[in-house]
């Protein structure tokens, strides 16, 4: 028997009992325990995303996951969700600055809260909590590296509905 169908025959009972695993396979079977009731009536119902207008909270969350594509250099996702005079869209042009001579590893942000500040017709405004994480920056020409510890980021952002869509048009 050649030496490459032992090692095959060896390793293809520890392969399959890892997928099984991971499948949950093993798990325990028989009567599933009982956990203890929980009565959630007497808390106020706590939702991740305010009750407005979903459209109102898309350029949010679009600014933020464009945040995330300008680290690579993407930059039309972040400037889609905003109007072209919004400072919001300072961070783009730093980060454009940035990746001329270096290049930026993790840091990626995530949106972990929003409220509502006020909630018109035509303008919101939302208490938006971000978060990011570590990010590294390597600088090209000489190969040295800075960590920017992850932080997090608080502010106002001010979206405007223009001719019938939402845009975010300012932060504070």
């Amino acid at each position: 028997m050649s030496l490459i169908k032992l090692i095959t025959i060896l390793l293809l009972p520890l392969l399959l009992t890892a997928c099984a695993r991971a499948e949950g396979a093993l798990a325990p079977t028989g009567v599933a325990g009982q956990a203890p009731a929980t009565d959630y009536s007497d808390q106020p119902e706590i939702g991740y995303l305010p009750d407005v207008e979903a459209a109102s909270l898309a350029p949010i969350i679009n600014y933020v996951d464009g945040l995330n594509l300008a680290l690579t250099g993407e930059f039309e996702y972040i400037k889609a969700a905003a109007t072209a005079n919004c400072s919001c869209l300072d961070i783009a042009g730093r980060i454009a600055r940035l990746l001329k001579t270096a290049t930026l590893l993790g840091g990626d942000y995530q949106l972990t809260s929003v409220k509502v500040v006020s909630d018109g017709l035509r303008q919101k405004s939302f208490a938006v909590v971000v978060h990011r994480g570590d990010l590294r920056k390597v600088d090209r020409a000489s190969k040295q590296s800075v960590i920017w510890s992850k932080s997090e980021i608080k502010n106002q952002f001010i979206v405007t509905n223009t001719n019938g869509g939402w845009l975010l048009s300012d932060i504070k």
